[in-house]
């Protein structure tokens, strides 16, 4: 497979859910407009679930950090013991730190929904 082949699945991958995204979006804003009250024992049981999965995502965030930093570490002493291996140890060490930081904003995201 060539490599403008695997781009072009992947921007069509992007672009298929991007409209999923938005579909979905457009179909809970007419759930919202058209249901405008929610009873009490709903509202607890979403507050319930919001508060387990805060939890779960606090620990998970948690541990993608550290084991983050341990990785990041050891790619960014490995650049500087192996000058060879510079660039490739500095590769990786970005990717770690953009998955990290998409790990990070989920988790915000999610912490700003709940509160």
């Amino acid at each position: 497979m060539k490599e403008v082949e695997r781009l072009d699945i992947l921007r069509n991958f992007a672009a298929t859910l991007t409209a999923g995204v938005t579909v979905g979006f457009l179909f809970g804003l007419v759930k919202y407009l058209s249901r405008p009250s929610y009873t009490p024992r709903q509202v607890e049981a979403a507050d319930k679930l919001k508060r387990h999965i805060s939890s779960a995502l606090k620990f998970l965030t948690a541990f993608c950090l550290v084991v983050g930093l341990i990785w990041t570490v050891y790619y960014l002493v490995l650049g500087v013991l192996d000058p060879a291996q510079a660039e490739y140890a500095t590769n990786l060490s970005q990717l770690i730190v953009s998955v990290l930081t998409v790990i990070s904003i989920i988790f915000a995201f999610f912490e700003f929904l709940r509160r």
